[in-house]
């Protein structure tokens, strides 16, 4: 282990007990510092970006008056580089990887590599002598790499083994029984190749310390950096070091430091609202440290929108927020440009190398995709007519077998398309650059030569998607197409705290990048109300949950407390204006004209709808484009009633002439929450006779599927008995009977025709 992965602890000196709190701490530091220097509690410091959290977890530990060890546990390699030397001698700086690793390795005494293939191979051993299809193999692998990761075994409870199933991506005909005996048998697997001195792979370092008992309580201290983005496994394996789940005789004590708000890789299972629930239940002092330091007042405004806890400093500066046009935007050397996507990103890039101007995309695992893609896409000699049939070919193989998945609402499968789309439309850009290149012809190594053009280490301009520039920052930041932010096919709380990250970046000016139509309709992310007055150019007018961006034809008022949209007459001075410098020249009656054009294009329109379970008229604003896709994602629902609300939403929104409507959103949603509750029910364990049938009952996370027994099958009434209780269904639509629609009723469920 290399002293960057792992610093000797030392017991305190006696320089370190007269130490003082720096004078430049504000009083959430200090609190914080003191309650690590004076109480013996187990401590969550909730920072938020910029806020100097790892100053203060670093400071922190100088103050620790322990004898028994103390870890200090980074992100990742370069954080633990970054903070080594800031630590006390006494105090380890290491990822949590690489210390369980050398828990193993003191067990074993030797240096152990990583079998990276460790869950394929031990996959093939257990279905050995079976004849199954090579893709319930490789999902058994993914099976055992994802319940170690949300810390599951065969014994878990039914509801926590349907989402297991959905993320590892588990064949639906093989069904929940055989998923446990895939996790039983994967378990008993892997401690045998480890007793029988196999290596381990890499969840393998934290998995198998916690299953065999290794180092239980040997930490007096741990120090948990990003605790927002700790798995299931990470967590626990932390809280066996300090002793928490064993009785122990002397428990060690848990400092951890997070953000909700950044928590942006649920992807890879991380659970954010997990250490709050580990906090609560270790009986955990939760802190704050609200004040950024690193982000303007004007940028804090804006980022105010996705997080209402973030605060700026008490002598925080102005900084600099302009509203610009993408595809006019000028760079310089040094600036950063930030994406929610990676095709906007390559696009620029290539604009930008065609001016001579280097640039690097950050992530080198992007460019191994796309050097895949186009090996796969382009075998020949190609032009620029071929290049869209190409790319999608390349599309619609890879999509065809997550389509059904996503429509049955795999959540992981779609994400996976939307990664999917996001490549492909990489390649093609790529791919029609090559053939301009090429003089009209190329093949794949000339889009390879193009991909190679996007990796300079010392770059003018640097490009990233948000994802990949959490923990850093710039002086001067782009953004582009904020108003892409946060996307409708992510989940929702994962794609605020995404916004919050890209808002966050910039120490002194934040560049908003829209898109053409975004820009000529006026589209602007609006600052949100400060906790104290900051001086700044744009207007606090809202802010609201959930995040809606608000129209030039459209106020914010409190109404008891809550945020409400409501139409207005807008004049010439609310319209959004184009940068002082773009108007120079222009009169006075052309900018008016310009405004009413836009007011005409953007108005919010109000629909009337007197149905029981109403969508429109209400306060929510949404763009009609965004509904439309939506409402015709519920009308593919098998469920009739379902389908013939959303059809009827649909047949009234086709009569809105505006971009943007009022609705109730909170309808939508529970529609949509129910519809995919649906998707996810539990599956029945046992095979329906002539007399039985499936029935729908919503329990308070997931939709259950119950027997029905069929006592009476008539033509406008079928009686169903349920779990003892004798209920009535239309046999057209299986709903309740005189109940008319409600999302989460009981009903019947009908497989799609």
């Amino acid at each position: 282990m290399t002293a960057l992965n792992l610093r000797r602890a030392q017991v305190r000196s006696p320089q370190d007990q007269g130490r003082r709190i720096p004078a430049h701490f504000t009083a959430q530091q200090r609190a914080f510092v003191q309650a690590v220097r004076d109480t013996p509690q187990h401590l969550v410091l909730r920072a938020t970006a910029g806020s100097g959290k790892t100053t203060t977890l670093t400071e922190a530990a100088w103050h620790l008056d322990v004898g028994r060890p103390v870890i200090y546990f980074a992100y990742n390699k370069h954080s633990v580089t970054e903070v080594g030397p800031r630590l006390p001698p006494r105090v380890w700086a290491s990822t949590l990887h690489a210390y369980g690793r050398r828990l193993l390795c003191k067990e074993r005494d030797a240096q152990l590599e990583v079998d990276p293939e460790k869950s394929l191979r031990l996959a093939h051993t257990l279905y050995q002598d079976e004849r199954v299809d090579r893709r319930v193999i490789r999902a058994a692998g993914r099976v055992w790499d994802a319940a170690r990761e949300y810390g599951l075994d065969g014994d878990a409870h039914e509801d926590d083994l349907v989402g297991l199933a959905l993320a590892a991506e588990w064949p639906e005909d093989q069904g929940l029984p055989a998923l446990r005996r895939v996790m039983h048998g994967m378990r008993q697997l892997s401690l045998q190749a480890w007793q029988e001195g196999g290596l381990p792979d890499f969840t393998d370092f934290l998995w198998l310390p916690l299953e065999l008992g290794y180092a239980a309580g040997s930490l007096g201290v741990a120090l948990v950096d990003e605790a927002q983005d700790l798995t299931p496994l990470r967590q626990w394996f932390v809280t066996h070091l300090l002793g928490l789940q064993e009785e122990v005789q002397q428990a060690g004590r848990l400092i951890a430091v997070g953000d909700p708000e950044q928590s942006i890789y649920g992807y890879a299972g991380a659970d954010p609202a997990g250490l709050w629930r580990l906090a609560q239940r270790i009986g955990a002092r939760e802190l704050p440290l609200s004040v950024s330091f690193r982000c303007p007042g004007t940028h804090i405004a804006l980022a105010r929108n996705a997080s209402s806890f973030i605060e700026p400093a008490p002598q925080v500066k102005p900084g600099v927020v302009d509203h610009i046009e993408a595809d006019k935007a000028v760079y310089r050397r040094g600036d950063v440009i930030l994406s929610r996507l990676n095709a906007p990103l390559v696009r620029a890039a290539l604009i930008l190398m065609t001016r001579n101007v280097s640039v690097h995309i950050r992530g080198r695992d992007l460019a191994v995709r796309l050097e895949t893609a186009a090996q796969e896409a382009f075998p020949e000699t190609f032009g620029q007519e071929l290049v869209r049939d190409l790319v999608n070919a390349v599309y619609e193989r890879r999509a065809k077998p997550l389509v059904t998945k996503a429509r049955e609402g795999d959540l992981a499968a779609k994400k996976a398309l939307g990664e999917l789309k996001d490549l492909c439309a990489c390649l093609r850009l790529l791919a029609l650059r090559a053939v301009s290149m090429g003089g009209g012809k190329t093949d794949a190594n000339g889009v390879s030569g193009v991909l190679r053009g996007l990796y300079h280490e010392d770059a003018d301009v640097l490009l990233s998607t948000v994802h990949r520039a959490k923990g850093l920052e710039w002086d001067r930041v782009t953004v582009l197409y904020p108003e892409l932010m946060p996307s409708p096919h992510g989940d929702p709380e994962e794609e605020r705290c995404v916004l919050f990250v890209a808002l966050t970046r910039s120490k002194d000016t934040l560049r908003l990048a829209y898109g053409k139509e975004s820009w000529a309709n006026g589209w602007r992310l609006k600052p949100a109300d400060l906790p104290q007055a900051v001086p700044h150019e744009e207007e606090v007018v809202w802010h609201a949950e959930p995040l809606l961006p608000l129209t030039p034809s459209s106020d914010v008022v409190q109404k008891g407390g809550r945020a409400e949209v409501v139409s207005r007459q807008a004049s010439a001075e609310h319209v959004p204006q184009p940068p002082r410098r773009q108007t120079s020249g222009v009169r006075p009656e052309d900018l008016a004209a310009h405004a009413q054009r836009v007011r005409e294009a953007t108005r919010t329109v109000k629909l009337e709808d007197g149905r029981p379970l109403a969508l429109f008229n209400g306060s929510d604003v949404m763009q009609v484009s965004l509904l439309w896709e939506r409402l015709e994602a519920l009308v593919e629902e098998p469920r009739p009633a379902l389908q013939e609300w959303a059809q009827g939403s649909l047949t009234l929104l086709r009569s809105v002439t505006g971009k943007r409507v009022h609705l109730d959103l909170g309808v939508l949603t529970l529609v949509e929450r129910a519809a995919n509750q649906v998707r996810l029910a539990v599956p029945l364990l046992q095979a329906l006779d002539a007399k039985q049938v499936p029935v729908v009952v919503f329990a308070e996370s997931f939709a259950r599927l119950r027997v029905g027994q069929v006592t009476r099958r008539g033509d406008r009434v079928w009686s169903v008995t349920v779990e003892g209780q004798a209920l009535r269904f239309d046999p057209r639509t299986g709903e309740l009977l005189g109940e008319g629609f409600t999302p989460r009723a009981v009903h019947l469920r009908w497989k799609a025709s």
